[in-house]
């Protein structure tokens, strides 16, 4: 059995977990508590006291604690949930994919031509840290697109540098109509301020020893 792996993100209250199965041949898809009943590794996963969202891809789960939840304490209940999906797969035939993405089939050529630069330059490299961007819609009043930062992109302190100097950047090269890239519907999570020295803290593990000296 493959080693169920954890893998660190940009953002402190995320973490990239690697099954070592694969969970969905569609696009990756967020899950809270609210949308998650029909889909029973979400609704296990967010069962777990500290889980506050998560997002499933094709390989990999992203899982967003709430607060200072520990991650060490997290991560045996996470696994656990995990190897009971695999076996409920291989012995029960269970299919449990998460659905593609609603509401694309009605974009405008401009929205489309916008989703299609996420999916072939900004996702891929989103994903691989746990993220993954969605357009919403884009305003041509304003020449704005609005995107919705999900998985460990949903609250991250490096997020607003990711949007603009990554998302707006590479949008902005291949669809001139777009002046402006903007995220919606992301509330963040406890102290930015201390989100923002924890993330700090883990890449740089002297940075808190250093500060009081």
């Amino acid at each position: 059995m493959t080693p169920i792996e954890f893998e660190r993100t940009p953002n402190p209250d995320a973490l990239r977990v690697l099954p070592g199965f694969s969970l969905t041949s569609g696009p990756p898809r967020s899950f809270d508590k609210s949308n998650a009943v029909h889909e029973p590794l979400a609704a296990a996963l967010l069962g777990i006291a500290g889980i506050a969202r998560i997002m499933i891809g094709a390989d990999f789960v992203t899982v967003m604690r709430e607060g200072d939840r520990n991650w060490d304490d997290l991560k045996p209940d996470i696994a656990l949930q995990l190897l009971h999906h695999q076996s409920a797969l291989s012995t029960q035939g269970y299919d449990a994919e998460p659905c593609g993405i609603a509401g694309s089939e009605g974009f405008s050529d401009v929205e489309a031509h916008i989703d299609a630069v996420l999916e072939r330059y900004v996702r891929p490299w989103l994903v691989a840290d746990g993220g993954n961007a969605l357009l919403d819609r884009f305003d041509a009043a304003t020449a704005t697109a609005w995107v919705r930062m999900e998985g460990a992109c949903g609250g991250c302190p490096s997020g607003s540098i990711t949007l603009k100097k990554g998302i707006e950047t590479t949008i902005r090269r291949w669809v001139p109509e777009v002046a402006s890239v903007q995220a919606v519907g992301q509330t963040p999570h406890g102290d930015p301020k201390a989100r923002i020295r924890e993330w700090i803290a883990g890449k740089w593990p002297d940075f808190r020893s250093g500060a009081k000296s």
